[in-house]
């Protein structure tokens, strides 16, 4: 059992290569769209030797990376693809349909998908400082609006209070004018009142004095009229 282990063990890397290499050669050649004129790339599974014939026979010329994209300009009975891969200048040779696949290599979508995501996170990082902005003038807006609307109600109790002042306004000085034309007739009758007193108070006044006159000038008559004769005093008496 330890022996068969030390075998596996003392398998060189070439010869594991070579038998991968080996098993790849048996994939039935319909596995791989390989046709004329279109772009294929290396399996990924491992480097791929480029051969400068159609067959295993032939020598190697050229080991290809996995993923290396080439250009299919022929396709054989055998299964076997003259293809043309640039290194430093435009090359062609042979290799298998069965090690070509027609999409790139996982290792290769991994990185273009993680670049797409990079540059999708990329936008959404910005999309969410974007969204962050709206919010704060959102925010920033609608406190604005509260205020304003508060302002707006205000000045609408005042407008109202004004309004309510200016229809008094009116009305009272309409009063005023009322009642300073009701003073001015007043004045007026006032004034007249005090004429015709004073000309009554003049009449009443010469009413009395000739009364007064008229009752003096009667007892004058009446004193010259009945007066009381006196007796003469005799001569010698006092």
């Amino acid at each position: 059992m330890r022996k068969s282990v030390n075998c596996k063990a003392r398998i060189s890397p070439f010869a594991a290569a070579l038998g991968l290499s080996l098993s790849l050669i048996f994939i039935p050649a319909g596995q791989a769209s390989a046709a004329q004129g279109y772009t294929n790339y290396v399996t990924d599974s491992i480097d791929i030797p480029v051969r400068r014939g159609p067959g295993y026979k032939f020598k190697i010329s050229q080991m290809l990376k996995s993923g290396t994209p080439v250009k299919i300009l022929e396709v054989n009975k055998e299964g076997w693809a003259l293809v043309e891969y640039n290194k430093k200048g435009d090359h062609q040779g042979w290799m298998p349909t069965s090690v070509l696949q027609n999409q790139p290599i996982a290792k290769t979508q991994l990185k273009d998908q993680i670049a797409k995501t990079n540059q999708l996170e990329e936008k959404l990082g910005d999309l969410n400082t974007e969204l962050n902005t709206l919010k704060e003038r959102f925010t920033s807006t609608k406190t604005e609006l509260e205020t304003t609307k508060k302002e707006k109600f205000e000045l609408a109790k005042e407008l109202n209070r004004l309004t309510t002042l200016s229809s008094n306004a009116v009305e009272l000085d309409q009063q005023n004018q009322e009642m300073k034309l009701r003073l001015s007739e007043l004045e007026n009758h006032n004034t007249i009142m005090r004429e015709q007193l004073d000309q009554a108070n003049d009449t009443v006044k010469r009413q009395w004095f000739l009364t007064g006159g008229g009752v003096l000038l009667l007892g004058l008559l009446l004193g010259r009229f009945f007066r009381v004769p006196t007796k003469r005093k005799r001569w010698g008496e006092i």
